[in-house]
């Protein structure tokens, strides 16, 4: 079995990130600021790269969604703000690579049930087409 060092993880989150500034304990969401899609990519390349079976990984209490863009938070929160961040580090990839199967420990929660404001999202934007489709029809049909 293969025994990964720190300074490969190391070497990879500065890779991923594009900052030299990486030590073992340091907070890949908050230190350097990596979120969002980056944070979920950097999690997927590190997954394949150190051939680490995810099946047990829950995403939102670790990172964020992308950008400021989702209208369904006013209404539905979000499932990484229903629960305590738990940050990721370096080591903390290391065991995880070293024992190849995600190995976090969750607090009890509810789960992820569902995205009730991606749902609304989705309906605002259909909304959105079928209203322009609507509007741009009619001025055609009127000409």
């Amino acid at each position: 079995m293969i025994m990964h060092r720190i300074d490969e993880i190391i070497d990879f989150i500065k890779e991923e990130s594009g900052n030299d500034k990486v030590y073992p304990e340091t907070d890949i969401f908050d230190d350097l600021e990596m979120v969002g899609d980056d944070f979920h990519e950097m999690i997927e390349n590190y997954s394949k790269r150190f051939d680490v079976k995810m099946d047990n990984y829950l995403w939102y209490f670790h990172s964020n969604d992308e950008g400021i863009g989702n209208i369904g938070a006013i209404f539905f929160t979000p499932p990484f703000k229903k629960v305590e961040r738990i940050p990721i580090s370096p080591n903390l990839l290391l065991n995880c690579a070293n024992s190849r199967q995600w190995n976090v420990k969750y607090p009890e929660h509810n789960g992820q049930v569902g995205r009730s404001d991606l749902a609304v999202n989705r309906i605002l934007a259909i909304v959105f087409i079928c209203g322009f489709l609507i509007y741009y029809g009619f001025k055609l049909l009127n000409k």
